[in-house]
């Protein structure tokens, strides 16, 4: 008898260090997601969360498939997600939890044009979780909302693509890629843009198109740098080389705002983001032409990534993945502290730290940094070498802190076309 009870005891005592065992490896990896959350590492996190799906809950499961989804361009999954955990799994969630469900959710609100969603998403968090956001995360989501409710009544976006379209860009004399957008008979040059969160359009021309204008009362900085107000417009129809968009809206902004008059130059708007984001896939070539096909590629590269509206690419440097902020107009690559913090030893043994000047809205600003002689960079199957890269050591501010970089052309030009699919969060160049 002693024997036997000997033997459970052992049992018991093994079993009770494996459930002790499993929790410490849950946690790990819960605090693993979660630090990779907070740099916004979006390629690790899927990564991670894939290599150790079986260790999760079925909560946590469902709730970085959420996030995860969101981020990889595909809001219609992630809402899925997010439903089916406050439908059955909300006593598990805490209000950390839910905070960020709900600003992921409306985010899937404003990419898939479901303004009245969006607001309701947008005021479920400052009424519940205003203790779990920041003073400048709630001045956004004040000013936010003000586009959202000025919305609500407004049908979806629409897309139209019956054959592959051919769009032509010619640049403007500051170097910006301007297309032609018609408005029924009336066609306008506006900015291509696909670090423009919205698009945007000078008073005059929305009074002179006939568009009706909504008083928002919106906040945005404009392209003086200066902090102005902005109304809504909606276009019921636009077309850009055969493509047709319904019910798209633009931010107003008073002509003054959208105008260099100090070097002569002026701007009717630009075709941001929701836009182009949802002709699913562009082929630039180097011959500045965008080829849209009507049907897009199916690819899996999964290295085009949304940190809310913000354009992110992964490239590797040295076998590991640098996360770029990937704004298409930037003339150079120019590398961020992280990289600095990510490769300091190899950084100070070969370069030598030098001041730098730079323009900004409030006249020329001295920073110190170093010019990396030559960075090789791989993105998907493509390989390039860019020359006399500044790396910025100093904390530049905002999210920009946890990216690597900002990608620029000076490795896009290298190659005579660069694919981005939308649909299937991939970019490559040929």
């Amino acid at each position: 008898m002693k024997r036997i009870l000997s033997i459970l005891i052992i049992v018991v005592s093994l079993c009770g260090c494996g459930i002790s065992t499993t929790k410490i490896s849950n946690q790990k990896v819960l605090n693993k997601l979660e630090d990779l959350i907070e740099v916004s590492d979006f390629f690790k996190l899927k990564e991670t969360y894939n290599q150790n799906i079986d260790q999760l809950s079925e909560t946590h499961k469902l709730y970085y498939s959420a996030l995860i989804s969101n981020v990889f361009n595909n809001a219609e999954e992630s809402n899925k997600a997010i439903d089916e955990l406050l439908e059955k799994h909300s006593a598990s969630l805490t209000d950390t939890m839910l905070n960020e469900l709900y600003s992921t959710k409306l985010l899937n609100h404003v990419n898939l044009y479901e303004y009245s969603e969006t607001a309701k998403a947008s005021e479920f968090i400052q009424t519940n979780f205003a203790a779990l956001n920041d003073s400048s995360e709630l001045e956004n989501l004040q000013n936010e909302i003000k586009i959202w409710e000025a919305l609500k009544d407004v049908p979806p976006q629409e897309i139209v693509k019956t054959a592959d379209a051919l769009i032509p860009m010619t640049r403007d004399k500051v170097g910006l890629f301007n297309i032609d957008v018609s408005f029924g008979n009336s066609t306008k040059n506006l900015l291509f843009d696909t670090g423009a969160n919205f698009s945007v359009m000078v008073r005059s021309l929305a009074k002179k198109l006939n568009l009706e204008i909504t008083e928002a009362d919106f906040y945005v900085t404009a392209a003086t740098g200066l902090r102005v107000k902005s109304d809504i417009a909606i276009a019921p129809e636009l077309t850009i080389a055969g493509i047709t968009f319904k019910n798209v809206f633009f931010l107003v902004l008073d002509d003054k705002d959208l105008s260099f008059p100090q070097i002569d130059y002026y701007i009717n708007g630009a075709i941001g983001f929701p836009v182009i984001e949802a002709m699913d896939e562009i082929r630039v070539s180097k011959d500045n032409q965008i080829f849209v096909p009507q049907n897009p590629v199916e690819y899996s590269y999964n290295n085009f990534a949304l940190d809310g509206l913000m354009p992110i690419i992964a490239a590797e440097y040295n076998g590991d993945t640098l996360r770029f902020n990937f704004d298409t107009g930037a003339t150079t690559t120019s590398l961020y502290p992280q990289f600095y913090k990510d490769y300091k030893n190899q950084v100070e043994r070969n370069f030598e730290k030098e001041k730098f000047t730079a323009g900004s809205g409030g006249g020329i600003i001295e920073f110190e940094g170093y010019i990396i002689d030559k960075l090789n960079l791989k993105v998907a199957d493509s390989a390039a070498q860019i020359d006399s890269v500044r790396l910025h050591i100093e904390d530049i501010g905002g999210k920009e802190n946890n990216f690597h970089g900002n990608f620029g052309q000076d490795y896009i030009k290298q190659f005579d076309e660069m694919i981005i699919s939308f649909k299937y969060a991939s970019v490559t160049f040929n």
